[in-house]
């Protein structure tokens, strides 16, 4: 019986082991193929609009928050963001690995106006923009702005729009 006890211990807890170690690549790669399947490419930004009851493409959505996202692949290119920041509210944007690890936060603390951003896998040492290390090739950069008020979400809507998450031209390494 005890030797049972014991094999169920070490079972279960290399059962957790792997569970934990394992999860976050699923559920990133969950992410991808919902994403991939339902038309979204790669290094291009996407919003969602004003959450509502009816609508959950973000987890544990805020009905006050305005979410966009952008799925990275850097193995070819560096990514660059470029994002004229919302004055007079909350934003951010943050930086996610394949394994669902938050790497880089950025927020409207640290950055006033406008924020130009070159998301690279080595090194880089670029004047013209905040350089992010990536940990790996792959994963996703979340943003969010706050609504302090409705009737202003045309406005950020109109701000959003102008925002670019794309491969970096060579002319940045100069």
């Amino acid at each position: 019986m005890k030797k049972y006890i014991v094999a169920f211990a070490i079972s279960a807890i290399v059962s957790h082991l792997v569970f934990v170690a394992f999860l976050p690549k699923l559920i990133l790669v969950l992410y991808f193929f919902t994403t991939t399947s339902a038309g979204y490419e790669e290094n291009k930004i996407y919003h969602a609009p004003p959450i509502n009851a009816s609508q959950r493409t973000v987890v544990l959505p805020s009905p006050n928050l305005l979410y966009s996202f952008c799925i990275y692949d850097i193995s070819e290119k560096p990514l660059l963001i470029e994002v004229k920041v919302p004055e007079n509210t909350y934003w951010s944007v943050s930086f996610y690995d394949s394994s669902t690890n938050n790497f880089f936060t950025i927020n409207d603390r640290d950055v006033r106006n406008e924020a130009r951003i070159l998301l690279v896998k080595g090194n880089a040492d670029v004047k013209n923009a905040i350089v992010v290390r990536a940990k790996d090739e792959h994963g996703f950069i979340l943003f969010r702005t706050f609504i302090p008020d409705k009737n202003i979400i045309p406005e950020l809507e109109a701000l959003r729009k102008q925002w670019k998450c794309e491969p970096a031209e060579t002319y940045l390494f100069d």
